[in-house]
């Protein structure tokens, strides 16, 4: 493996990323500053990589950051910064899943360090994963592995069995996790292959409303070293309404969530079409303190949630950007 960097781009605040992979000369990438609301074209190696206007690329974001890339023809992968045009060769990934998540253990370790950080990546359909050590002495080419969690109840009708996968895994110290039921946390480990077991704890109440029982969205957020859950609670069965945003600390001792009442000068950043749950330092980089941001998949629109307050503020970020097919996806800067 090898590092190579440059001074190519800026420190970016968070961003939404618009692209359209229509024809090669209508193919366009758009960034949207969730600080101020603009929208900008995005420079041409940055768009490159992110998959805008070359079919070749692919590209999965993470809470650190980094963005996994690889070429399809080539099959050359790498970790790029687009921040400051950091990359780190990997072993070519021969294989990958149409739709997928990708997870770092860590902050992505540099050839020679000493220290490992694993690259997963989950398969959004079937229990499938694939995973990369890098860096330290368990440096590894790109492992397969079908896993077994378990099987959702039978639908009414339905003679198969589906099985449970990996929902919106995140990573804190080392591990990975995941939203395996109601009552339990899935966890991941690698020593080095992988190995899963689960916690039992006490789930987060949702309150009934009128006739239904509440709907939630929960993203898994590492907070400096600390497990967090951000809820997006909905009126009923409408995912267009938000009734409450919560913030929740994981106690593994307690075995509960415990509800927080703010985060400081953070701002957790939420959903878009990659179940994507990261944060960084709000001030610094022109956001609210203490909110959430949350790209929804259901309304399109990006809601701005001040914890302590309890407002809301709606945003419609596509309007004026190129028209996309896709929903946009989350890119945030590196940071401790």
């Amino acid at each position: 493996m090898a590092s190579t960097s440059s001074s190519m781009a800026p420190s970016l605040p968070p961003c939404l990323v618009f692209t359209n992979n229509g024809g090669d000369e209508q193919a366009t990438t758009t960034l949207y500053a969730v600080s101020d609301g603009t929208h900008r074209p995005c420079e041409e190696t940055m768009a490159e990589n992110l998959g805008g206007g070359n079919k070749r690329r692919r590209c999965w974001v993470t809470s650190h950051g980094w963005v996994l890339v690889r070429d399809t023809t080539t099959l050359a992968t790498f970790l790029w910064n687009p921040h400051d045009d950091d990359k780190i060769v990997l072993p070519s990934l021969a294989q990958c899943p149409a739709h997928a998540k990708c997870v770092l253990s860590a902050e992505p370790a540099q050839p020679g360090s000493g220290r490992t950080t694993t690259i997963l990546l989950t398969d959004a359909v079937d229990p499938v994963l694939w995973y990369c050590h890098v860096g330290g002495p368990h440096a590894s080419e790109w492992v397969r592995h079908e896993y077994d969690i378990g099987s959702l109840r039978p639908l009414v009708g339905y003679t198969g069995s589906l099985k449970k996968i990996m929902n919106r895994p995140a990573s804190c110290g080392g591990k990975f996790y995941y939203h395996r039921s109601g009552d339990e946390i899935g966890v991941l480990e690698f020593a080095p292959g992988p190995t899963f077991r689960n916690v039992k704890m006490k789930g987060v109440q949702l309150v009934p409303v009128g006739d239904f029982m509440a709907a939630a969205s929960p993203y898994f957020v590492d907070i400096q070293g600390k497990l967090y859950v951000a809820y997006i609670f909905f009126h009923n069965t409408d995912y267009h309404t938000v009734d409450d945003v919560g913030v929740f600390r994981v106690d593994f001792k307690k075995k509960k969530t415990i509800r927080v009442d703010g985060i400081g000068d953070r701002a957790i950043i939420v959903g878009s079409n990659r179940s994507f749950g990261g944060w960084c330092p709000a001030t610094t980089f022109g956001l609210l303190p203490n909110s959430v941001y949350w790209m929804s998949q259901y309304d399109n629109c990006l809601h701005v949630c001040d914890l302590e307050q309890k407002t809301e503020e709606v945003r419609a970020p596509c309007s004026g950007a190129a028209a996309s097919p896709r929903q946009p996806f989350w890119l945030i800067p590196t940071h401790p």
